[in-house]
């Protein structure tokens, strides 16, 4: 189903109350403007200049597929004919955390895929990942996970919409270009995020009370 495969920590690198659409090809041109956040200041000079090593994801152990919708009800939609794109957008609710902080990483997200069930899949990570850095990976894991279902089906994900719900405030607006984001761990994901978006089409990035994950989520 295109969930990601089993891949061990590396290291230990590893309120907005409406919803606000994202722009992928915005974002990329916010990236690259002359005063983004990735150029605040004067660059260092060369000996002293600080590279961000390449995203890898920090999930161990296995990808576990929760159960169907729990309240049993078929799916109100029409399931999309091979080889097409869902009619309507792929929602996709996460959620991530750390028990300590930074601590053992969790994180699980929901994915509604119109006339399916639901799916829900929960992620553990390796240790000493920050509240923020779990957000960010299970956000990132989602993406990858629908990315490459649709490349199994053959399906272009740049005909593909997303509806994309998290109650990280930081990382929705980061992801956003709302707030800035100094944390080089945070920045690596930040890119990785923001690459991944650009790859569908106008997916949007909403925010949501915690209350609403835990329905969905159970955490």
């Amino acid at each position: 189903m295109g969930l990601l495969e089993t891949e061990e920590l590396l290291s230990d690198r590893n309120p907005l109350p409406i919803a606000l659409a994202v722009q992928p090809m915005n974002l990329v041109r916010q990236m690259e403007a002359p005063n983004s956040e990735l150029v605040e200041q004067a660059p260092p000079r060369p000996a002293e200049r600080t590279q961000l090593s390449p995203y890898r994801s920090p999930v161990s152990g296995r990808a576990v597929m929760g159960s169907p919708r729990q309240d049993s009800e078929a799916p109100s939609e029409m399931a999309p004919l091979p080889g097409k794109a869902p009619a309507q957008p792929i929602r996709i609710v996460f959620d991530g955390g750390s028990r300590g902080n930074p601590g053992q990483g969790y994180g699980s997200f929901a994915m509604d895929w119109p006339g399916l069930p639901r799916e829900v899949v929960q992620l553990k990570f390796g240790d000493r990942v920050t509240n923020n850095e779990a957000e960010y990976d299970t956000l990132i894991a989602a993406l990858e996970a629908v990315r490459d279902r649709l490349a199994e089906q053959q399906i272009d994900s740049k005909t593909t919409a997303l509806d994309i719900w998290g109650d990280s405030l930081l990382v929705c607006n980061q992801v956003r270009g709302k707030w800035k984001c100094k944390e080089p761990r945070l920045q690596v994901r930040r890119d990785k995020a923001l690459k991944l978006l650009s790859n569908f089409d106008s997916p949007e990035l909403n925010h949501q009370p915690r209350e609403k994950s835990v329905e969905i989520l159970g955490h």
